[in-house]
């Protein structure tokens, strides 16, 4: 079994390591394994590949696996191709396709290669960005790599935390609504509902906010103003943990 995080790096610095690194551990406690490095470890591995390299900008995947047993793991951390979308994405939106799917234990961050290769074929056929699984009661949980956030009536909607995958995007985006009384409702969006929602934004490591301007047939508002707030305070946040990160 393997285990994963990636770490988007900014200007040299890895985005939110700490929060990746909890996670990381959070997943390991969830399956059942052990860990057996220090984080100092890890942290001073992966900010050597990334002065060794030279890079400022990019992805970096930490991979654990487990042997059979678990009494011990082997670990890779390397950089991987990455993709941001593009200025023209954040402005005009981008699109989704619902696919039915569920994950057994959300909350893990376990390498599913059947489920990940299914959903980039659809991606592939349709032209999609990204799948929102829905689950057998008809109701969107999750991106295939993101989260899923709804706006109406200048209020959020998204799924209850312990039925995703703990974003560290979206652990900022729900802070940042914490800190302006923005409320969040933590249900999730039925698809049969999904025309009396204004906007929809997704949110993950290498997209940061995103709004989404299309899902299946039904089309939504990239710029809505709570979104956008939403967006510019995130980014504001990526560039504090930055100059943080460098004193």
């Amino acid at each position: 079994m393997s285990i994963y995080e990636v770490i988007r790096i900014i200007d040299g610095v890895p985005l939110f390591q700490d929060d990746h690194f909890d996670r990381l551990f959070e997943t390991a406690r969830i399956k059942n394994l052990k860990i057996i490095l220090e984080r100092s470890v890890l942290a001073g591995e992966m900010n050597r590949l990334i002065s060794f390299n030279k890079v400022k900008t990019g992805n970096i995947k930490i991979v654990l696996t487990f042997n059979e047993d678990a009494a011990s793991h082997h670990r890779q951390i390397y950089f991987i191709e990455h993709y941001y979308p593009k200025k023209e994405q954040y402005l005009k939106g981008v699109t989704a396709i619902l696919y039915q799917a569920e994950r057994m234990r959300p909350a893990a961050k376990v390498i599913n290669h059947r489920l990940r290769s299914s959903i980039f074929g659809k991606l592939i056929d349709t032209g999609a960005y990204e799948a929102f699984l829905v689950d057998r009661s008809g109701c969107i949980t999750e991106g295939s790599r993101s989260n899923v956030f709804f706006i109406s009536n200048d209020e959020i909607y998204t799924a209850p935390d312990g039925e995703v995958l703990s974003g560290i995007v979206r652990k900022y985006v729900l802070k940042y609504c914490d800190n302006h009384g923005i409320p969040v409702h933590f249900c999730k969006v039925r698809t049969r509902d999904l025309s009396g929602y204004q906007s929809c934004f997704l949110t993950g490591t290498s997209p940061g906010v995103l709004p989404v301007s299309r899902i299946g047939q039904i089309s939504l508002h990239p710029g809505h103003k709570l979104m956008l707030d939403i967006m510019q305070g995130y980014q504001e946040m990526v560039q504090d943990y930055i100059h943080q990160f460098k004193v």
